[in-house]
């Protein structure tokens, strides 16, 4: 999974547009075969009535405009894409602030940050694996309402090195009564490269990853 850059979207794109036309053909060509085949099997004592035959041309017509216009929507909607993804490159070297909770360990400490509504007595956060399982828990004890920050080292429960890949981390904090704090996680700083995957599209931002949808301030 690396930066894509522009030459393998404009790939993607062509593959997308052959394989429009190829089932476009595909649906054509089913048609005109069986009305080529029902016209050599047709009785020669009750031939099909001009009326019909000419119901039938106008549906293959009708069947073809269809096609058509579906075609060269799905080339629009692969052509748009494309630009939005073009135009997502722009992001580099912007500062922006986007919400997410991804974290993207290569082996080194990981910067974690987290707003919280309310001051809290205790606070954890756990870190999770793409997987779902829990790597590590990691207690702050108590902290003040507004922006907290932590550093993750890669290490487990267990103090071995954690595989380098993707994770997401949970924010859980109490208040002095044992009521849930309410928190929101983000990252803030400037895109160094920007990333396509099943159809998303991610800006990284040094350690971490978010989607587009998630950035709420761009910057610079």
């Amino acid at each position: 999974m690396s930066t894509v850059g522009l030459d393998s979207i404009l790939a993607n794109q062509s593959s997308v547009d052959t394989a429009t036309k190829t089932a476009s053909s595909s649906h054509k060509d089913t048609f005109l075969k069986l009305l080529v085949t029902q016209l050599q099997y047709q009785d020669p004592l009750n031939p099909i009535e001009n009326t019909d035959f000419t119901a039938q041309l106008a549906q293959f017509t009708q069947l073809e405009t269809l096609t058509d216009m579906g075609q060269s929507l799905d080339m629009m909607r692969s052509l748009q894409g494309s630009i939005n993804n073009i135009q997502t490159l722009s992001f580099i070297g912007k500062q922006v602030s986007a919400t997410g909770n991804t974290l993207n360990y290569a082996g080194n400490d990981v910067g974690i940050s987290f707003v919280l509504d309310d001051p809290a007595a205790d606070v954890e956060v756990n870190i999770y694996s793409e997987q779902g399982t829990r790597v590590r828990s990691i207690e702050l004890g108590a902290a003040d309402a507004g922006d907290c920050t932590l550093t993750w080292d890669g290490t487990n429960t267990n103090g071995e090195k954690a595989a380098s890949g993707r994770y997401t981390f949970i924010v859980e904090a109490t208040d002095y009564n044992g009521r849930a704090v309410g928190s929101k996680s983000y990252t803030m700083g400037e895109v160094t490269g920007v990333r396509y995957d099943g159809g998303m599209t991610y800006l990284i931002i040094g350690d971490k990853e978010v989607t587009i949808s998630d950035v709420d301030k761009i910057s610079g």
